[in-house]
């Protein structure tokens, strides 16, 4: 269980960090406004900490990419405890801001959802996931049947933790503007 675990890391954990690299280019300066909002920081430092954080993302994501690509077990496991240690920190400062500050935007990937409960496990999901890549490495000699399942778990696990804050945003938004009756 623990090799199909760290397979499925190899592909959902690289996916969603350079989705969320992607997503901070696309729309620069919202990690930073919400890091601003969040309070956390003294305001001059929130442009050079949202830099550092989306380069982080992205070397860890290609470096991850690449290692899954070239099937190198080695520069997977660091890109995965890169990427456990990333998703790490994003979960125990999303817990911070989920409690302490209300309505504040999260900043994932230059997105507007709000830090929620909702984000910080999600970042709390994929630390685990990460740290399974990291500590078991690529599976050894799968099979073509078995790299088919892995990969296809693992694009699954990566669309589902993507869209899960968003989407318990939305569907209670949507759950509290129903008229009663």
């Amino acid at each position: 269980m623990t090799g199909a675990l760290a397979g499925i890391a190899a592909v959902a954990v690289p996916l969603v960090l350079l989705l969320s690299a992607a997503g901070q280019v696309r729309r620069p300066g919202r990690l930073a406004a919400a890091l601003r909002a969040h309070g956390t920081l003294p305001r001059a430092v929130t442009g050079p900490v949202a830099a550092a954080v989306i380069g982080a993302e992205a070397l860890a994501g290609a470096g991850g990419a690449v290692a899954l690509l070239r099937w190198t077990d080695g520069p997977m496991r660091a890109a995965s405890a890169a990427a456990a240690v990333l998703f790490g920190l994003y979960a125990g400062y999303g817990t911070y801001v989920a409690r302490t500050r209300r309505g504040v935007p999260c900043g994932c990937a230059g997105g507007d959802t709000p830090m929620t409960g909702w984000v910080a496990g999600r970042a709390a999901a994929l630390a685990a996931l990460a740290l399974a890549g990291a500590l078991h490495g690529l599976p050894a000699g799968p099979a073509p049947f078995e790299l088919t399942v892995t990969g296809t778990a693992g694009l699954a696990f990566a669309v589902l933790l993507w869209t899960l804050p968003r989407a318990m945003t939305v569907e209670s938004t949507t759950e509290e503007r129903r008229p009663a009756g």
